[in-house]
């Protein structure tokens, strides 16, 4: 070996004696950079080949980190150094102009090079004509050529960032289509140019990405037009990127290291658009699993967390059908999210794709009711899921709550895209904002889609009503990164309020207190109260109500998005047992409720969250159910998409070892 480094994994340490360390140089592995380029070469050489070893060290690197030496030539060693001597004096007489922080002075930055870009190729334009033969044997080389360079090293100073442009809010209300446009191909390069490629990339921690997406991994071979391995790097550890990638708050982007003093990496656009190339370009492929085991699962709940469900116990081999009460499949991704945040041939998309690699769905089917029981499916199949969602929406119990015109923010939504869906509004069966003063009582992305659907009805009025006071501009001290910033937004409702109605929408610290008959039954308006809040000696917050801070608000439809309490008892008949929250109990890490054979995951059993931990939810309790249904463990993947397998003593020992063992060390 007289060129190259070696990296070793030295497991007997025996490595010493089976090189010539007159020729070479062993050491370990020491410096930040090396580490990650060792570990970046062990996580391709898994995801290319699917090597066990591979993942077994993934799975505890640090600890397998001292085992690895490095074996380097002492010839090659002292060109390095040579070169690295060179690089450094020719730094030394360098005098680079420094770039000053902010977007202002990256920009022009940006301009400069964007102009000196176009002046070469006008200077290509005026050179002589190439022969024709020429011109076809270098069109793949000029093709190389002529594409974006960026520089990958310093791009989170060098560069803005990109964010997806929306549509003007005074044309984007006269219709139902989806609010934003994706980012092209050299925007994206810009975007991935500014990951930093972290040794510790928060942003799939605890604090970021709930399903452990490797999102420098795959910002990196984007920026290197290496699409394909990029979607491939994607569906390891994420069932639905187009969901997430559109309706995602992104946790990850708050838990960028970039955004600590900077505008953080546009790691949502990316993901959405790896995905979407992923269709256009045919990659996506249905893949039918090669063998079925014979076992049947029965999954209650299409949302986030029955399809990723679904989707990870059908790879398994396993036939699943997925039972769900509406006529079209999707629960929260289909009735709950508005047509402009989430286009539904999007979610019929990925719905006919699972279709066609062997899941059943079964729409319009309320378990619960008629025939079709939790007792029914245990009977018919090996193993049942429920992923029902927390469905129970808190209600505000108010003198009038009766009062026609006070609806639930859900049951708005719901009949609204069915409406849409099955006659474009045409039918009328609907809850109907024209020409009425619409409260939304409650904020979050709930309320937010409440009010841009109320004006796209045509509203003579919405406004907001947030008990709690408005957030800050910046970070408090209480709310350091990675955590998620609770900062003061604005959502696309928000504008589109302003726009057609000269305000924003929100009157904060407002508690409602009465809701005000016109003498027929219906609702005419809301008495309300300003509120206080103070913080108690203990740490606590205190609410008061303010004197005389009373206020009318003229209401004609009232709609309550105050959070959800838990799934509905239907499903589960009494027999599911119930945690201090109402949601359904299972043993902590794991999904299995007090009857055997019976899981839980998604919203049911966490309580309301975001569809990213949906798809958490989902993909785990599949581990559990496959484990339950073989009984030596399971190989699909955990958060990351790495895969974990019972220790081999126990797989050696199968007819003895009892189930719950193997099921607790898979």
């Amino acid at each position: 070996m007289s060129g190259g480094i070696a990296y070793v994994l030295d497991v007997h340490h025996d490595v010493e004696g089976k090189v010539n360390q007159e020729m070479v140089e062993l050491s370990s592995i020491e410096e930040p950079t090396e580490i990650a380029f060792v570990r970046g070469l062990i996580e391709d050489h898994h995801h290319y080949t699917g090597s066990e070893l591979a993942a077994r060290i993934l799975l505890d690197f640090n600890r397998a980190l001292p085992r690895f030496v490095k074996i380097l030539p002492t010839d090659y060693k002292r060109v390095l150094e040579e070169e690295a001597a060179k690089a450094a004096e020719a730094k030394k007489n360098e005098y680079p102009l420094p770039i000053l922080p902010g977007n202002p002075v990256r920009k022009a930055h940006e301009e400069s090079k964007k102009k000196e870009r176009e002046a070469e190729e006008k200077e290509k334009k005026k050179s002589d004509l190439l022969d024709i033969e020429e011109s076809f044997g270098d069109a793949a080389a000029e093709k190389k050529r002529s594409a974006l360079v960026l520089d990958k090293t310093k791009g989170f100073m060098k560069y803005q960032r990109r964010a997806e442009k929306y549509r003007n809010p005074k044309t984007r209300t006269r219709d139902w289509q989806e609010l934003s446009s994706r980012l092209n191909e050299d925007e994206l390069k810009f975007q991935t140019a500014r990951c930093m490629d972290c040794g510790v990339p928060f942003c799939q921690s605890d604090t970021g990405c709930p399903i452990s997406n490797i999102i420098p991994k795959w910002n990196e071979l984007v920026f290197q037009n290496q699409w394909k391995d990029a979607l491939n790097r994607l569906l390891m550890t994420n069932n639905f990127p187009e969901f997430t990638g559109r309706v995602c708050p992104a946790p990850c982007e708050g838990a960028c290291v970039l955004g600590i003093n900077e505008d953080p990496v546009g790691i949502k656009s990316i993901e959405c658009a790896i995905i979407d190339r992923g269709f256009e370009m045919g990659w996506m492929v249905p893949s039918p699993p090669k063998y079925r085991s014979g076992k049947k699962v029965a999954i209650i709940g299409s949302g986030p967390a029955g399809l990723a469900c679904a989707d990870q116990l059908n790879k398994a081999g396993h036939s699943v059908t997925v039972y769900e009460r509406s006529d079209r499949i999707g629960g929260l991704l289909m009735y709950g999210i508005p047509n402009m945040k989430l286009d539904k041939n999007v979610v019929q998309r990925r719905v006919d794709f699972m279709a066609s690699e062997g899941v059943n769905f079964r729409p319009g089917t309320f378990v619960g009711e008629g025939d079709i029981t939790l007792d029914s499916l245990r009977g018919e199949s090996d193993a049942v899921v429920i992923s029902t969602g927390a469905t129970v929406a808190r209600d505000l119990p108010i003198p009038n709550r009766n009062l026609e015109g006070v609806h639930y923010a859900m049951e708005f939504l719901h009949k609204n895209t069915k409406s849409l869906l099955d006659s474009q509004l045409a039918d009328g069966s609907y809850i109907s904002a024209k020409d009425k003063h619409v409260v939304v009582i409650g904020g979050g992305d709930t309320g937010n889609d409440c009010i841009g659907t109320s004006v796209r009805h045509g509203a003579k009025s919405v406004t907001n009503f947030e008990l709690l006071p408005q957030p800050p501009p910046e970070r408090a001290r209480d709310n350091p990164w990675p955590q998620w910033p609770r900062i003061y937004r604005v959502d696309y409702g928000h504008t589109e309020v302003k726009t057609h109605m000269g305000k924003d929408p929100r009157e904060y610290c407002v508690m409602s207190k009465e809701f005000v008959d016109n003498g027929e039954g219906k609702v005419k308006g809301i008495n309300t109260v300003r509120v206080e809040w103070t913080k108690s000696a203990t740490g606590g917050w205190d609410m008061k109500q303010v004197e005389g801070s009373e206020q009318h608000f003229p209401a004609d439809l009232v709609l309550l998005s105050m959070g959800f309490l838990g799934p509905e008892d239907k499903v589960m008949g009494g027999a599911i047992e119930k945690d201090a929250r109402k949601n359904i109990k299972t043993p902590p890490g794991h999904y299995s409720t007090n009857i055997p054979g019976v899981f839980a995951a998604g919203d049911c059993r966490r309580g309301q969250s975001l569809i990213v931990w949906g798809i958490n939810e989902g993909r785990m309790a599949a581990r559990d159910v496959d484990s339950y249904l073989t009984g030596v463990g399971t190989q699909l993947p955990v958060t990351g998409g790495i895969v974990k397998r019972p220790p081999y003593e126990l797989l050696n020992k199968v007819d003895g070892a009892p189930k719950e063992l193997i099921t607790q060390a898979a």
